[in-house]
């Protein structure tokens, strides 16, 4: 990336990486994960199955650079705009070997990480990852540990805490915790 100015931007983001939507940010503004390869993909399979080859690999190439810009302009907005970013630690690698594989690598989490991390080195914002260990069950008001756990709570879009009463978006909610853990790293330092 040739010399960016820094940013001058003052906002603070946790960023929570999704399926449903890209990007939900602890500002409750959320970006969607355009699913290009899910509306593709039987367009690539009846190319394979008719062994043209070569038109399944320019649609699959045109598939990855439609991702990559889009990621690019969102990772760059955000640089933009924001002195701080903390972004949930998500295994894509691991989560890649499940069921939800094509959904992980449609995503694109980790070539959004890295964007904006060299980004944010590029414009001097400050960027940490952090674990997402019980961002989402954990309440960003009172701390309480009480909301959706395991797979059967990931269709649990909208929880109750019950020590304080506050309704949470899911999403929101763990972006609100990732920027905590982000503070809470950067005061230990």
């Amino acid at each position: 990336m040739p010399e960016a100015e820094a940013t001058t931007g003052t906002r603070h983001i946790g960023i929570d990486l999704g399926l449903k939507t890209l990007a939900t940010c602890s500002d409750g503004r959320k970006i969607e994960a355009p699913r290009w390869y899910r509306h593709q993909q039987r367009r690539i399979a009846e190319h394979q199955r008719k062994k043209r080859s070569r038109q399944a690999r320019n649609l699959q190439a045109k598939i990855a650079n439609r991702r990559k810009d889009f990621l690019h302009k969102e990772s760059d907005r955000l640089t933009k705009e924001c002195e701080l970013i903390v972004v949930g630690d998500v295994g894509s690698a691991r989560l890649a070997k499940t069921n939800m594989a094509k959904s992980v690598n449609d995503a694109g989490w980790a070539t959004f990480k890295n964007l904006l991390s060299y980004k944010a080195i590029a414009r001097k914002v400050v960027y940490r990852e952090v674990s997402e260990r019980l961002s989402t069950q954990t309440c960003s008001g009172c701390g309480a540990i009480g909301g959706p756990k395991g797979r059967e709570g990931l269709g649990v879009r909208e929880w109750v805490c019950g020590e304080c009463g506050v309704v949470h978006d899911r999403d929101v909610n763990a972006a609100l915790n990732i920027l905590r853990m982000g503070h809470h790293t950067l005061a230990l330092k």
